[in-house]
């Protein structure tokens, strides 16, 4: 960590729900505080009257070996003291210190064990605030690792799975500069190399089978990527012509973690991380060509069909685990009810769609009433119920329905219980996650909830504490991406292209999530400046090497801040460092903050926008319209467009009142001297009425639906030389 205090990379949100988790966790905990290595106390909570408790004699002292130490205070209460940085750091960033009330003490061990993932959280929360202090720029060998990323899921899918990962063996093969490329995937009978006539000989066939072979069952053994340097007969027989070649052999792994085959590349690249992290990510990717090829349909089963196959399941071996997943469509009946039953229709098949690609063959659906589904899992523990849980859950979000026109965004509640360790029979099993889908639906939905063994009562989901540890990695291990969406002129000049840059989380499956998954979790955990961060540095690295055609198009590109990012102080020298570094005009950055966000705290965003109309960005007022009836605020507000909210537009052709309300924002905008843009244009129709309107620009899924960042950039076009000779003035004409 730089040599800045530890109290500047404390977030006080995020520590005080921390130690609320630490409180849930341990009994009769009175307070929680963190201590500098100087002994200096830099944070205690939760609360704000935390620090009272601290008003004791001094118990810090020199790091000891281990995770920590037990003291007990002169107000004869026990404090755990554990390190910042993990057990075996030589230089701890600070401690966490525990106090207890003196009459239920516990082991420094047993209380260790409970808050692990807690102080886990508060660890890496520090090294992404430490991170983020400092601009840290984005390899070039990880942007073209992206782009192979993007152009492997271009691949024609209508293609033969053969044909596919040929071609992904090919693209792959020529990134990594590979001399020998190779894949072998058993279940598909797939082994195929680059370059493609190394198995034309026999015998060169044998020796490279043979090896395949042997890194095969080092892959199952390991279960990790391997590094190593390569034989005398593979260099023979794959004519590798460098000198101390390196092989690298990556597993591809399936959702249950069993090795299912594996990647191996060979030649004189030296495998970095980034390397290895991209090799990882092909993987996921072949392991989704299996699970697609191999995916057989599975029967439709009844109800009463599906008691049936559990009930073989339970039977044929009593002692083993299976998953049962009731899910619940949300909300069907509002879809019902504005889209008619045709429209619910279609949801139903798509959830249907979504569940089958999540069954293995020796797994069953059952459609189980018209929006309810069961899965059953079988040979699936807790934790595999979960995660197939969880990835229906993902995909719903990521995949909206459209129907005639009209995007429908789709979620579900899901109940798991597993048998036979909490239900004993199949009956009892449907009835036990019905509950459980109940419960999850009782708290918002789109979420999945395990009943619980221990206490048959209570049902539980995976808490807000793994969604933000989920974060956290995310961030540490840059697994976000970029998209860009059009922002479309209505003005018939037309005008330089714009974007709303959005962001995505690719969780360790290689899985894209859309914002709506994470940002919940990041704003009640205070990381969204962070996120912010993030987004405005990742996105002025790839601006910056877009071969000037950023600034040579006008093109600009919206940003979106947070109301956390908006409290931060450093902000703004943040954006103008990275604005320096990057070489991007700052007018080719537009930063959005919502209308809610300006009227909590009316008078800082007025500086915040001012500053940054001073750094020569420009400045969109976001979400127009929700919820407030005074529009004073705006009277000494400078910004330049206007976002008017998706909530009016959508409305605008069926509901008098939301044409009025738009018209009337139409009109403040330009007594403000300010453009207008409609969020969620949706169809045809709706484009054409607010363009009649007098909006200035028009923004949704019929105008332009978001594409990966660096697939934007590389269409905007290169720049256009004229020729300018001073002999043939004409030639401009």
């Amino acid at each position: 960590m730089p040599a800045r205090k530890l109290e500047n990379y404390l977030d006080t949100g995020s520590l005080n729900l921390f130690a609320r988790q630490i409180q849930e966790t341990l009994d009769n905990v009175i307070s929680v505080a963190i201590h500098d290595n100087g002994g200096q106390l830099a944070w205690a909570g939760p609360g704000g009257d935390a620090r009272e408790h601290w008003s004791v004699s001094p118990f810090l002292r020199e790091p000891v070996p281990g995770l920590g130490f037990c003291e007990r205070l002169s107000n004869r209460n026990f404090v755990y003291v554990f390190y910042l940085g993990g057990e075996g750091s030589e230089h701890p960033m600070g401690t966490v210190s525990i106090q207890i009330d003196a009459s239920h003490p516990t082991s420094l061990e047993f209380a260790y064990a409970e808050v692990a993932p807690v102080l886990a959280c508060i660890d890496r929360q520090l090294e992404i605030n430490s991170e983020l202090s400092s601009i840290r720029r984005v390899s070039r060998e990880g942007r073209r690792g992206l782009d192979l990323l993007v152009r492997l899921d271009e691949i024609d899918s209508k293609e033969e799975v053969a044909e596919q990962i040929r071609t992904m063996l090919q693209l792959s093969a020529k990134h990594f500069d590979a001399e020998m490329a190779a894949v072998l995937l058993p279940d598909l009978d797939i082994q195929d190399t680059w370059p493609f006539n190394l198995l034309d000989e026999e015998s060169a066939s044998k020796a490279v089978m043979t090896m395949l072979g042997s890194l095969m069952a080092a892959a199952k053994t390991h279960r990790k990527v391997l590094v190593s340097d390569a034989n005398e007969t593979l260099r023979a027989v794959a004519d590798l012509g460098s000198q101390k070649p390196k092989v690298l052999c990556c597993p591809v792994m399936n959702s249950k973690d069993d090795v299912i085959g594996i990647l191996v590349l060979a030649g004189q690249t030296r495998f970095s991380r980034d390397h290895i992290r991209l090799a990882r990510a092909i993987c996921v990717k072949f392991n989704t060509l299996v699970k697609s090829a191999s995916q057989n349909g599975n029967k439709d089963y009844t109800r009463h069909t599906l008691l049936n196959f559990m009930d073989r399941a339970l039977r044929s071996d009593p002692d083993q685990s299976h998953a049962l997943l009731y899910v619940d469509v949300d909300r069907l009946h509002v879809v019902n009810d504005s889209y008619g039953h045709l429209a619910g229709d279609v949801v139903i098949e798509h959830v249907r769609n979504v569940i089958d690609e999540f069954a293995n063959k020796d797994d069953a659906v059952s459609h189980l009433s018209g929006d309810c589904f069961g899965l059953f899992l079988h040979g699936a523990d807790e934790d595999a119920a979960l995660d197939r849980g969880h990835l229906v859950l993902d995909t719903l979000a990521r995949n909206p329905v459209t129907f005639e026109m009209v995007k429908m965004d789709i979620s579900a509640s899901i109940g798991v219980v597993i048998l036979p360790g909490v239900a004993k029979n199949p009956a009892a099993a449907l009835n036990t996650a019905e509950m459980a889908a109940r419960s999850a639906k009782g708290r918002g939905g789109n979420r999945c909830v395990l009943f619980q063994d221990a206490d048959a009562s209570v049902a539980r989901r995976r808490t807000d504490l793994d969604q933000v540890n989920d974060l956290q990695y995310a961030l540490i291990q840059d697994r976000f991406e970029l998209h860009a969406q059009p922002i479309v002129s209505l003005r018939d000049n037309g005008g330089p292209a714009r974007y709303e840059i959005l962001i995505r989380m690719i969780d360790e499956a290689g899985k894209s999530n859309s914002s709506a998954a994470f940002i919940p979790a990041a704003e009640r955990y205070q990381m969204m400046s962070a996120i912010d961060r993030w987004v405005i540095r990742t996105t002025l690295d790839q601006l910056g090497v877009a071969d000037n055609t950023v600034e040579v198009n006008l093109t600009r590109f919206g940003i979106n801040l947070s109301a956390q990012s908006l409290a931060d102080d450093d902000l703004c020298d943040y954006i103008e460092t990275c604005i320096s570094e990057s070489g991007i005009s700052p007018d080719s950055l537009c930063f959005e903050i919502t209308e809610t966000t300006v009227v909590r705290n009316l008078e800082r965003a007025r500086r915040f926008i001012r500053r940054l109309r001073k750094l020569g960005c420009m400045v969109a007022l976001d979400d127009f319209g929700t919820g407030y009836c005074s529009f004073a605020y705006l009277k000494d507000l400078p910004v330049h467009y206007v976002k008017i909210d998706g909530v009016f537009v959508r409305d605008v052709l069926l509901n008098p009142l939301s044409e009025a309300i738009v018209t009337s924002m139409v009109e403040i905008a330009k007594v403000m001297n300010a453009l207008t843009i409609a969020e969620h244009v949706e169809n045809e129709l709706i484009f054409r009425q607010i363009k009649n309107l007098g909006i200035d620009f028009a923004q949704g899924f019929a105008v332009g639906q978001p594409a990966p960042l660096a697939t934007v950039l590389s269409q905007l076009g290169t720049p256009i030389v004229l020729d300018c000779d001073d002999d043939d003035s004409s030639a401009a004409g």
